[in-house]
């Protein structure tokens, strides 16, 4: 199991949400994290915090491929080098933590 090797609260780096949530117990309104934030993992990862723009299948030990757009920090499948947390399907509209590099590979 990964986890975020960060002070940073926030949801777990191998789980998908439906909407994000406000992790912050000073009293904050606004969703935490923002799209696009970056945490580095227990691994050694550099994790990136998306909402999927389409259904990605899951790929066992890898995580599957996707493509980020920067300007929205949206993912959907393709070839862009992050990768989806293992054997986990994320449906359009959820949001996850994708890896720069695959699961099972040394951190890009």
């Amino acid at each position: 199991m990964v986890f975020r090797a960060s002070p940073q609260l926030g949801p777990g780096l191998e789980d998908v949400y439906d909407d994000p949530a406000v992790f912050d117990a000073q009293g904050a309104t606004q969703v935490s994290p923002q799209l696009g934030t970056v945490e580095r993992g227990s691994d050694g990862g550099e994790y990136f915090w998306v909402q999927a723009t389409g259904d990605i299948a899951a790929t066992n030990t890898t995580g599957t491929q996707v493509t980020m757009t920067f300007a929205t920090h949206t993912v959907d499948t393709g070839s862009g080098g992050f990768y989806t947390p293992p054997a986990t399907a994320v449906a359009t509209g959820k949001f996850c933590w994708v890896r720069r590099g695959a699961w099972n590979a040394n951190p890009a």
